[in-house]
């Protein structure tokens, strides 16, 4: 299914921990979180820098991390609204397999992307 909730990279942000704990406001989840994203990204995360309502929910609150993410980044930067809305996709920018199959997913249920 593709919303709103339909993440830049492909999963949807409903299942995405960041956008979880945000929702439940579980100031634990944040911060277990940003240990998580410290330690995997080598910068440091506070729980205010994981909140996150989505990243193309429209006046949503975004994380710390979106203005750097190098995938949402060159999907902006083509004029996409998803990386499955562009030809090249699945890039070497998307590693991770939930992406790759969500974007194989929608992919397959858009118009011929070029």
């Amino acid at each position: 299914m593709f919303d709103e909730l339909t993440a830049i990279c492909g999963p949807s942000c409903a299942g995405y921990p960041a956008y979880i704990a945000t929702l439940n406001h579980d100031r634990e989840g944040l911060s277990r979180i940003a240990t998580e994203w410290t330690q995997a990204l080598k910068r440091n995360f506070t729980p205010d820098d994981i909140i996150c309502d989505g990243c193309r929910v429209p006046g949503g609150r975004r994380s710390a991390y979106w203005a750097t993410c190098d995938i949402r980044n060159c999907a902006q930067s083509k004029g996409h609204i998803t990386c499955a809305h562009c030809a090249a996709c699945p890039c070497e920018k998307i590693v991770a397999p939930l992406a790759r199959e969500c974007l194989a997913d929608l992919k397959k249920s858009l118009p011929d992307v070029r």
